[in-house]
């Protein structure tokens, strides 16, 4: 009877666990009463369960917001989801044609809280290290796919970011973190259709990117190139290539 009993509480505190990850699908950041009241879950069980996942690695707490988000372990588990299964049957073959036209690397990437996660990759002939693999996530404000995520609020990112009392990650002395410059910067990229990271995240490498939109307008992903700053020698060549490769991914979701 106590094996039942024992396997009977465990199934609970695992549904427990699920229900709460339910949760980061509707809001991006929950505290701790919040979620207590959402589920009506006793505080103490809430903490448990908190520090359960936190443990597992599943969530992670900002310690100046007292708030709680998902990590990239959810993302990574399920990488196989509709829109990812879609970018990589639309996207890859053009974002290959880029990175052999340009030799260089490039990537598509999605918005996940306050992130760009990579979803697609296709490397250059010549390797450079410091470009993103996937599964790797950088804060949105710091990368040319995550100023276009920002741009046309790809999963509310926008609007998560400006309410978001988390401080924004200084990666270079180049990295814009005040809020009012990003305002202004969205603004900028909205009307130019592309958004630059030059030593943003990491000194030497300067990133270009430009959105990917589905069939209705809504932007899914944002596409980039990725080259040390010494390689480049004709900036506006690069950026018509890659607007024109996420034109051509976003004409494929219309059909």
């Amino acid at each position: 009877m106590r094996d039942d009993h024992m396997s009977t509480g465990s199934i609970q505190s695992v549904l427990k666990a699920l229900q709460m990850l339910d949760l980061f699908a509707i809001a991006p950041g929950w505290n701790m009463t919040d979620i207590s009241k959402e589920l009506n879950y006793p505080t103490s069980t809430t903490h448990r369960l908190l520090l359960t996942l936190e443990e597992a690695g599943y969530i992670h707490r900002d310690i100046q917001s007292k708030m709680y988000y998902l990590t990239i372990k959810p993302y990574l588990i399920g990488s196989k989801t509709e829109i990812v299964n879609m970018l990589e049957k639309l996207a890859l073959a053009s974002i290959r044609e880029l990175a052999q036209n340009l030799n260089e690397s490039v990537n598509v990437s999605i918005a996940l809280g306050l992130n760009a996660v990579t979803v697609l990759k296709a490397d250059a002939e010549r390797q450079f290290s410091a470009v993103p693999h996937v599964g790797d996530k950088r804060q949105l404000h710091a990368t040319s796919v995550g100023k276009c995520l920002l741009a046309y609020n790809s999963n509310g990112c926008y609007d998560h970011l400006m309410k978001s009392n988390e401080l924004l990650k200084s990666y270079t002395p180049n990295t814009i973190i005040e809020k009012k410059t990003i305002e202004k910067m969205v603004e900028i990229i909205r009307y130019q259709g592309f958004a630059t990271d030059h030593e943003e995240v990491e000194v030497g490498l300067t990133c270009i990117g430009a959105p990917i939109f589905d069939q209705l307008g809504n932007c899914i992903a944002a596409v980039s190139v990725s080259m040390p700053t010494f390689r480049i020698t004709d900036k506006e060549a690069v950026i018509s290539q890659v607007i024109k490769t996420a034109g051509k991914i976003s004409s494929k979701f219309k059909f």
